[in-house]
């Protein structure tokens, strides 16, 4: 714990002044070192030297009246009042970023960067016809520069409410009031295991069998509970879940058109009588309600929304 002496205890901090373009500049270094989690993380996206980016911090500093993070040999941390200050120069960039969008639109023009994140497998789901889509965004966009994550449903929820995603693609999460859901596709799970070891939901029991559970996955974590098996594993990601239930004596929840695509290479089926144990994913476009999309994301919105016509 740091030792405050009593007189800066009672020192009033004089107010921010008055934002200039180079105070606008310092805070997207600051922004860019903050998301990165540190001055060389942030080299080669900046393209600038860790001591100019130290430079442009302090300068910052001074011109904010406070201490931003803390770097050295012990690691990168923000303070509280990096915290807020973050907070404040993503809402500033985005404040930017929409007036220059908006601008262009008005003659036409689609640009800048579009920052989407993707549950994992989601191309090969046939609903949800993401790269068709692509398609049609690239036709109409063709100036925008897409950037697009995979992750956890629960990180890149995250992303989405702290400004590093403008929305995200995903199996619904426990409701956020902070987030919009606009349903896209489902996905149909069922229990399965290695093609050559039929299995019957009354095997289950056998102390030999292995259930399989995805990290941060709480529905299957429910419904392993229900089905009373004391062996566990856990995986990250569907590919793992695979892996494990083609090797043998697995059992795991996978999407029907993920088994059906993995089936001429490895061969699933779904235990016998587990029918109950069905269950669907609703999978949404998830953005945040205090964060208008721009005019790029608005229309891939719109792309992604619009009734499919007929093959």
């Amino acid at each position: 714990m740091k030792h405050v002496s009593p007189a800066m205890k009672h020192v009033t901090p004089a107010p921010v002044p008055q934002l200039t373009e180079t105070d606008l500049r310092l805070l997207r270094v600051f922004r860019a070192v903050a998301e990165a989690g540190g001055l060389t993380a942030a080299e080669t996206q900046l393209g600038m030297e860790r001591s100019t980016i130290s430079r442009h911090l302090l300068a910052l500093e001074t011109r904010l009246g406070g201490r931003l993070c803390f770097r050295g040999p012990s690691g990168f941390e923000l303070t509280d009042f990096g915290r807020r200050t973050l907070h404040a120069s993503i809402a500033a960039c985005d404040a930017l970023d929409m007036v220059r969008h908006e601008l262009n639109l008005a003659r036409n023009i689609l640009s800048g960067e579009l920052k989407i994140g993707i549950a994992d497998n989601c191309l090969s789901n046939p609903r949800c016809q993401l790269a068709e889509t692509l398609t049609h965004f690239r036709e109409a966009a063709p100036d925008v520069t897409l950037n697009i994550s995979i992750g956890l449903p629960s990180a890149l929820v995250e992303d989405v409410l702290e400004r590093r995603l403008h929305f995200a693609i995903s199996g619904q999460p426990a409701s956020n009031g902070k987030l919009e859901y606009t349903s896209l596709f489902t996905e149909e799970f069922r229990l399965y295991a290695a093609a050559g070891l039929p299995l019957e939901l009354d095997d289950l029991h056998d102390s030999e069998i292995v259930l399989v559970t995805r990290t941060n996955d709480r529905r299957t974590q429910n419904l392993a509970r229900r089905l009373q098996i004391k062996q566990h594993a856990v995986a990250f990601g569907l590919e793992a879940v695979a892996t494990m239930l083609v090797g043998g004596r697995f059992i795991g929840f996978l999407p029907t058109h993920y088994v059906e695509m993995l089936g001429p290479i490895h061969r699933l089926q779904e235990v016998r009588g587990a029918e109950a144990f069905r269950y669907t994913t609703q999978f949404s476009l998830i953005s945040a309600i205090d964060r208008p999309l721009p005019p790029s994301g608005r229309l891939l919105a719109k792309l992604l929304t619009q009734p499919k016509k007929p093959g």
